[in-house]
């Protein structure tokens, strides 16, 4: 109750932990259990930020020289080009008319920047942008499959937390919706949800959110019948933190050709 009262810093899924630890007097494991998925949290946030570190800065210096070049560098080639009074080629031609709009017109592209991000914040917050966003990051080319396993893997983390803690199923789904952090994966898992309390298997669900891979759902069925789902979402986690991690380590080198050819 009193973790309740700040549920900026306690999230649902916290709470819930707490509240069963705390009835069935295994606190202690209730926090354990915490310790250790906010530590797999953590680990693979810091292995993501460190993948996106490299592309990130070349394209914010790309970015840099670009406005550099034109607002700086190509107006003094300008006036060295009117005094000679000769048919330049298309593409300097191009270049200079590119130049001359971003030295005459910055700050309306500054305005439109600033008012486009605005609107695109607001587009994102949105029910419906939320939930077509959330879809469209899955489908970012490279990014896209990392993202997605990245997201399964904190739902088969999570998932197999609350059922160790003692959580029922369906109300574990519902937690587990909401600790993933993409709208589109928390609406399938909360059909899921809607699945279950309809009587249909947990297996039956996994299948028709077209979320998981056919290992995974193979371990679905495993442990549906031997009872131990919660030990086979643990593996199902290890499996898919596995894969980011190795698509994380190759990324910087599936980056570099996109990079070269982007800044040429």
């Amino acid at each position: 109750q009193a973790m309740q009262s700040h549920p900026c810093v306690f999230s649902a899924l916290f709470i819930a932990i707490i509240h069963v630890g705390e009835n069935t007097g295994r606190l202690e494991e209730a926090f354990l259990q915490l310790s250790n998925y906010f530590t797999f949290e953590m680990e693979t946030r810091k292995r993501i930020q460190t993948a996106l570190r490299y592309p990130m800065m070349v394209l914010m210096f790309l970015a840099g020289a670009m406005v550099i070049l034109n607002l700086k560098v190509i107006p003094v080639f300008a006036g060295m080009f009117e005094r000679f009074h000769v048919e330049l080629p298309l593409t300097t031609r191009i270049l200079l008319a590119t130049s001359h709009f971003f030295v005459t017109w910055w700050w309306l592209m500054l305005t439109a920047a600033v008012a486009a991000a605005v609107a695109w914040g607001l587009w994102v917050r949105s029910p419906s942008g939320e939930l077509r966003w959330g879809a469209w990051q899955l489908r970012i080319p490279i990014f896209g499959s990392i993202i997605q396993r990245s997201l399964l893997a904190r739902f088969a983390r999570c998932f197999a937390m609350m059922l160790r803690a003692g959580i029922p199923l369906n109300q574990g789904l519902g937690l587990v919706a909401g600790a993933v952090d993409n709208a589109f994966v928390a609406q399938r898992i909360r059909e899921m949800r809607s699945g279950v309390e309809r009587g249909e298997s947990l297996l039956r669900c996994a299948a028709a959110s077209h979320l998981f891979t056919p290992l995974v759902m193979q371990m679905f069925a495993v442990g549906e019948e031997t009872g131990q789902v919660e030990d086979l979402m643990q593996e199902a986690a290890g499996y898919y933190e596995r894969e980011v991690d190795f698509d994380l380590r190759t990324l910087t080198a599936r980056l570099e050709p996109i990079l070269l050819v982007i800044v040429a």
